[in-house]
């Protein structure tokens, strides 16, 4: 209930700006996500290649605690329009109706609702992920690539640095991003390919 309330109050920063949040409660497992070291990437099939491209503006919020992982919350929020694939013409029809239609559907939005440690450290992270009018279940596999103190200690004394990686795919039909047409064409697949990195801070 803790989390879903900060959770609330963090969809409301990200709306309406940061005194929303005065009187959220930061908890001890929090991390804040460090946008200069962190991406949100895809990849899909097009004809017999591939197309990358990043999502540029996202946040979120994480509770972790490695003595307790399975109680970790996780919960983000990717910027639709901040599409970037190099091409202009490209990234403005990926905003549009066809694909992620940002004018309605501004954001997506990924909360997890339970986490379970599987063997290798790997934990399988089961949530909500939200994309245009869809909701849907989604099952990631998180790697938590290590927790260190950071390095400039006369510029972040006492902060510690949480690495985190995942990789999986969902299907673009799913979430009504394109059209199955295209896919019989041969222009373009069915399946995403996410990826994404992140480091963390807590202070």
């Amino acid at each position: 209930m803790r989390f879903f309330l900060k959770m609330v109050l963090f969809t409301g920063f990200c709306i309406l700006g940061p005194g929303v949040l005065l009187a959220a409660e930061k908890a001890p497992g929090q991390w804040d996500i460090d946008m200069e070291h962190s991406s949100v990437g895809f990849r899909i099939r097009h004809i017999v290649g591939y197309v990358p491209g990043v999502f540029s503006r996202f946040s979120g919020q994480v509770e972790y605690d490695a003595a307790s992982p399975e109680k970790s919350q996780f919960y983000f929020l990717i910027d639709s329009s901040s599409v970037h694939t190099g091409v202009p013409a490209r990234d403005d029809h990926l905003r549009s109706p066809d694909f992620l239609d940002v004018e309605k559907s501004p954001r997506m939005i990924f909360a997890s609702r339970k986490v379970v440690l599987e063997e290798g450290g790997v934990l399988a992270v089961t949530g909500d992920l939200t994309i245009r009018d869809v909701t849907a279940e989604v099952r990631v596999p998180l790697r938590v690539l290590g927790i260190a103190p950071h390095p400039f200690t006369d510029k972040m004394p006492g902060t510690r640095v949480l690495g985190l990686h995942a990789a999986f795919s969902i299907n673009r039909l799913d979430f009504h991003v394109g059209s199955e047409e295209w896919t019989r064409m041969g222009v373009m697949g069915e399946t995403i390919d996410l990826t994404i990195d992140m480091e963390l801070l807590q202070r």
